[in-house]
């Protein structure tokens, strides 16, 4: 099933953000967040990280592997259903305090409100939904 809707939440100090109830369901008890290709990070389930993993490694890149796996970490919900984000990944997507989580088909993604924002303007100016079968 694919990940649809969008919330907003906030970053507490010690870097935990509340994933949805929703999500928290279709994510399982463990995943796997990354950093993400705008500035922002993706959570997998445990299944598509592994999918992705075959890619990577498949590639038979070292230097890609290196990459790929050192920044990926396993993660859970507290019974708040909160996640802790690596301080290394919060630094690297810009998050402040307040933040997206985006469902994006086959991911949820984690961005900045700011970053979301301009993303969105952008994306809403550009998409032609002419191109697709409604």
């Amino acid at each position: 099933m694919a990940f649809v809707s969008l919330y907003f939440h906030s970053i507490d100090a010690k870097n935990r953000l509340f994933i949805p109830a929703k999500f928290r369901e279709q994510l399982g008890e463990t995943f796997f967040i990354i950093p993400g290709a705008e500035e922002n990070l993706y959570i997998y389930t445990a299944e598509e990280f592994d999918r992705l993993s075959a890619q990577v490694l498949e590639k038979r890149d070292r230097s890609s592997q290196r990459s790929f796996f050192s920044n990926a970490y396993e993660a859970t919900v507290d019974k708040q259903g909160r996640v802790t984000l690596d301080a290394k990944h919060v630094e690297l997507a810009g998050l402040t305090k307040e933040v997206a989580v985006v469902g994006a088909g086959r991911r949820v993604e984690i961005w900045a409100m700011d970053k979301f924002s301009e993303k969105e303007k952008t994306t809403s100016e550009t998409i032609n939904y002419d191109d697709f079968d409604f």
